[in-house]
């Protein structure tokens, strides 16, 4: 895939109670800035192939996990269907949780994606798509900092509290 985007924030849970909340992939909506819902559709609720559906301001989404690393995160590939969703060809976002001590952990989020179109669509990525990506994927980071941290769903007054926190230089995380 062409296009990373990353962000990283440390988070004053355990990395074992951070993963307690990470590995129900039913609760994305209390912590993904815009979506109201969160259903799962397989039978399997975690692990690779289980997939969830969520649904927000943007429409409806399907998500199915591709990796998952018991107690460190996991990969979920992002499609409606058997297709990638617009304006994307193929597209994956990984959550994924460092240990730091006994009270802290790394949190970070990472959507690595293409872009159709050809040179049209790298100059879209450069001009405007690579600073949304990016802008989201710090929101989700916050987010789910504050739901790991709270207990309590994040809102959009919460959010754009988050936002003023600086962003950390932290190592990037290995793939």
């Amino acid at each position: 895939m062409g296009h990373i985007a990353t962000s990283n924030i440390m988070c004053n849970i355990s990395a074992e109670k951070a993963w307690e909340k990470l590995q129900d992939i039913s609760t994305a909506h209390l912590y993904v800035p815009g979506l109201s819902k969160t259903k799962i559709t397989t039978d399997k609720k975690q692990g690779v192939g289980a997939s969830r559906r969520v649904y927000g301001k943007h429409g409806v989404l399907d998500e199915t996990v591709t990796e998952w690393k018991d107690g460190k995160g996991f990969t979920i590939r992002l499609h409606k269907g058997d297709k990638s969703p617009m304006p994307f060809s193929d597209a994956h976002f990984t959550y994924r949780i460092d240990k730091i001590d006994e009270k802290q952990c790394k949190l970070t989020t990472t959507m690595i994606y293409d872009m159709p179109w050809g040179v049209v669509g790298k100059v879209l990525n450069t001009l405007l798509f690579a600073r949304i990506v990016r802008s989201n994927i710090r929101d989700v980071v916050l987010s789910l900092k504050h739901y790991y941290e709270t207990n309590k769903p994040t809102t959009d007054d919460d959010l754009k509290k988050l936002r003023l926190i600086p962003e950390e230089k932290l190592p990037q995380p290995y793939q």
